[in-house]
């Protein structure tokens, strides 16, 4: 039986790449005009690793559960988990000593509350970080915007303005650190030049490992 395949993307790219996304789908990013029969011929051959690759994520998925808001659930918080209870001593969201403490009177709003929490921290580490590398860099920027993105991490305005999604602030300090670089740059070049990954490898040597750090680790930040 041959392997599906979800979408083949043809760009000017000069190599054939085979991507299986975190729902365990197969893309081919392909060259333009490769035969069909090529693109074919290759995934029939990358048959064992293809499999065993879409075995990995089916397992991984089955281990992000979406969150019920009970007490004991792990949210994350800057790579570190916190573990949520309920409390009748505090009126909005607290975190002490690894946990995430709600007010029981709120429960209803659990939701709510963490993603309303989630922003507002969100809001308050992107700035920093933005302002650290911008300065560092030299690179002016006009603000820094929260988005509600679940798969795009960031993205760049004409105008100078980067879109950081909320989502990201469960993430380890060093991935939003990537992807702040990689929008800042954006601001000098728009596209994804030679001159613009020579510009963000200087920058961050490791980024390559931070963004498929992120690639791996996505489904993680989906279940808030």
């Amino acid at each position: 039986m041959s392997l599906e395949i979800s979408k083949i993307i043809r760009t000017k790219r000069k190599t054939v790449a085979l991507v299986i996304t975190t729902d365990a789908r197969l893309i081919v990013r392909a060259p333009l005009y490769t035969p069909q029969e090529y693109i074919r011929r290759l995934v029939e051959k990358k048959r064992d690793w293809i499999e065993r690759k879409q075995q990995e994520m089916a397992g991984r998925n089955e281990t992000y559960i979406q969150k019920q808001y009970v007490n004991g659930e792990d949210f994350l918080l800057l790579g570190s988990r916190c573990r949520l209870e309920y409390s009748d001593v505090v009126s909005s969201v607290v975190v002490t000593s690894g946990r995430l403490l709600l007010p029981i009177d709120r429960r209803g709003e659990a939701e709510e509350l963490i993603k309303g929490w989630y922003k507002d921290e969100a809001q308050k580490v992107f700035k920093e970080r933005t302002e650290y590398y911008a300065s560092r860099i030299g690179i002016k920027y006009k603000s820094v915007r929260v988005s509600t993105a679940v798969r795009r991490w960031g993205s760049c305005g004409i105008n100078g303005t980067l879109n950081l999604s909320w989502r990201l602030i469960m993430a380890p300090m060093r991935i939003i650190d990537s992807v702040v670089v990689h929008e800042l740059v954006h601001i000098e070049f728009r596209s994804h030049s030679k001159d613009f990954w020579t510009r963000v490898l200087m920058i961050m040597p490791d980024y390559n490992q931070q963004k498929k750090w992120l690639i791996d680790n996505q489904r993680l930040f989906e279940t808030v």
